[in-house]
């Protein structure tokens, strides 16, 4: 039996659930990997999460975008990951340029960024 999480369109089996229950960072991390692309944003761990998340929603129009403030909270280290169109055409480098370019404001204020970008054929 499948059950829905939050009223979102996204989905997880009956057993599977139960077991995430008080443990908030697990299970947000564990819906975010089942998400469904009809989904328009997930579940932040921090405003700073949101904010490059939107910002690169905007620039890039991605088809996977996760933003994950890996720092254990204190905002100064990021995971993203980013597959996209606008990628296409760009060497990797490039594709990392573009997006250190688009979050230059706040690469500034971070003390380390692990990124993954993709293209979107």
């Amino acid at each position: 039996m499948l059950r829905t999480v939050f009223g979102a369109s996204s989905v997880v089996a009956r057993g599977v659930y139960p077991t995430l229950k008080g443990h908030t960072v697990l299970k947000q991390a564990f819906l975010r990997c089942i998400s469904s692309k009809s989904i328009e944003e997930p579940v932040f761990e921090t405003a700073e999460e949101k904010s490059v998340y939107k910002k690169l929603q905007e620039a890039l129009n991605p088809s996977h975008l996760s933003v994950h403030d890996i720092s254990g909270g204190c905002g100064s280290m990021y995971n993203i990951v980013v597959k996209s169109k606008s990628f296409n055409e760009l060497t990797t480098i490039k594709q990392h340029k573009l997006v250190n370019s688009i979050l230059k404001d706040e690469i500034g204020r971070w003390h380390g960024l692990q990124l993954s970008t993709k293209k979107d054929k």
